[in-house]
């Protein structure tokens, strides 16, 4: 069934003309790296992918290295799959796992077609956020008190209150009524991103774990482990990134991996005294 996801989800990148690397090691962190072009602002959408038909069962060692690589490419890190536990993915829903979401094949062609996805399932609920100020503008164009709109989506006039302040998220069966009373404009869509405060022990961790020969070398970056990537060790500064490997195990896949990620490759030395940066992208 995974070779079936991989080749559905790369028809769907095809039809949209995206730059596909499929890796075709199971055994690494992400199956696939795809960037699409136009994507948002005519910018493209680089995404970091990694195929699981039960999304529940991903290593927590393979989301943090699809978080570091995230944070090192600026490109983001989804799993695609069908289930999440004993459950089937809900289309247009993000399903929140260990700091990174994932989605099942159909929502994932709404997020290559430039679709905001408005609901998030984390911890057994489905939430929604609520545009506060719009939906403060809709409910007063329409006549409506905060009592008013209150009774119509059976909550109390203090909950709607804190969904016009964006201090609280509205459960899906309230969400949906609004986008039933207004429009789906009155959500927002969801930030697939890792969140930094959620994943900041994650990424210290990883850079703990860094050599300090490697420190000592490349003393100017932030430099993060990786366990089940091409490359052992990531490098990222304000300005550059870099995908780090010895010379002597230096391969294609490294190179592809790199270019298509959007990164340049730090080529060390065995003896670790010397290092030469390559294609490097900022």
């Amino acid at each position: 069934m995974s070779n079936e996801l991989i080749t559905h989800m790369l028809n769907l990148a095809a039809s949209r003309r995206a730059k596909v690397l499929l890796v075709g090691d199971s055994s690494l962190s992400y199956d696939a790296i795809i960037r699409v072009p136009n994507y948002r602002d005519h910018e493209e959408g680089k995404f970091i992918i990694k195929v699981k038909e039960d999304a529940d069962r991903m290593s927590r060692e393979s989301i943090i290295d699809l978080i570091v690589l995230s944070r090192v490419s600026n490109s983001t890190p989804i799993i695609v799959g069908i289930n999440y536990g004993d459950e089937e993915m809900a289309d247009g829903v993000a399903y929140k796992v260990h700091g990174i979401y994932a989605v099942g094949i159909r929502t994932f062609k709404r997020i290559l077609d430039n679709e905001g996805i408005k609901f998030v399932k984390d911890k057994g609920i489905v939430r929604a956020s609520v545009k506060g100020q719009l939906l403060r503008r809709l409910r007063e164009d329409r006549g409506m008190s905060l009592g008013d709109l209150a009774k119509m989506l059976g909550v109390t006039r203090r909950t709607v209150y804190e969904y016009e302040r964006e201090f609280m998220e509205a459960s899906e069966r309230t969400a949906r009524m609004l986008v039933s009373i207004f429009n789906e404009d009155v959500l927002s869509d969801v930030d697939l991103r890792p969140r930094e405060e959620e994943v900041v022990n994650e990424v210290r961790e990883r850079e703990e774990m860094v050599d300090e020969g490697i420190k000592e070398l490349l003393s100017s970056f932030r430099l993060y482990s990786l366990l089940k990537a091409h490359t052992k060790v990531a490098a990222h500064s304000s300005s550059e990134s870099y995908l780090v490997e010895d010379r002597n195990r230096l391969s294609n896949e490294v190179i592809s991996v790199a270019k298509v990620l959007g990164v340049g490759l730090a080529v060390i030395e065995s003896d670790k005294r010397d290092v030469e940066f390559l294609e490097s992208r900022s």
